[in-house]
């Protein structure tokens, strides 16, 4: 005689497909804030004006990429500007107003990771290669489904961003990898 299963089932739809999907959480997406995966951007450089956004919100999402459980926001005048607190950005950023080039990373896994001990390279499209590890990060450890560790931190290279520059690309050397692209239009 067959045992009765405990779990009834419903009928399939697309609309529960998709929720599911948003559940797992789709690539691209970290707790809810939906990056840009590619697209041009204009940094403010040398000779350029910043990028005007509305929101603070709408500018950092146009300059982050996303690639597995790597989120990247390249640091840019452009949306550092809308932050609270505007006098004290330079104490907030302070390797930015050095000029150097600098991200704000986010790294969502099922595990903990120690981005101390791993790699980031910056390429650029004038044939620079550099590398850095951050010195600090922090960890949340979140609940519910998906990606439940969330590790924050910031990474800083000894690179500046030029007009001459078409692109630059983040890889991070670490487990579950992940590469992030940057394009500057002409």
């Amino acid at each position: 005689m067959p045992v009765p299963s405990p779990v009834r089932s419903r009928p399939f739809s697309v609309a529960t497909a998709l929720a599911a999907l948003l559940a797992l959480g789709a690539p691209g997406c970290t707790r809810g804030t939906v990056y840009s995966r590619s697209g041009t951007l204009q940094p403010t450089v040398a000779g350029r004006p910043a990028a005007t956004f509305t929101t603070l919100e709408q500018a950092k999402a146009a300059f982050s990429r996303s690639q597995g459980a790597m989120t990247a926001t390249l640091e840019d005048a452009a949306w550092i500007r809308l932050e609270p607190d505007a006098p004290g950005a330079a104490k907030r950023h302070p390797h930015y107003f050095e000029g150097l080039t600098t991200f704000q990373i986010q790294v969502a896994t099922d595990q903990i990771v120690r981005p101390t001990q791993e790699n980031y390279v910056l390429e650029d499209s004038t044939g620079n290669r550099v590398a850095s590890t951050p010195a600090l990060f922090k960890t949340d450890l979140g609940e519910g489904f998906g990606p439940r560790v969330l590790t924050e931190f910031t990474v800083t290279f000894q690179h500046t961003l030029s007009r001459e520059m078409r692109w630059i690309r983040l890889t991070r050397e670490g487990v579950g990898g992940g590469t992030v692209t940057w394009e500057f239009p002409e």
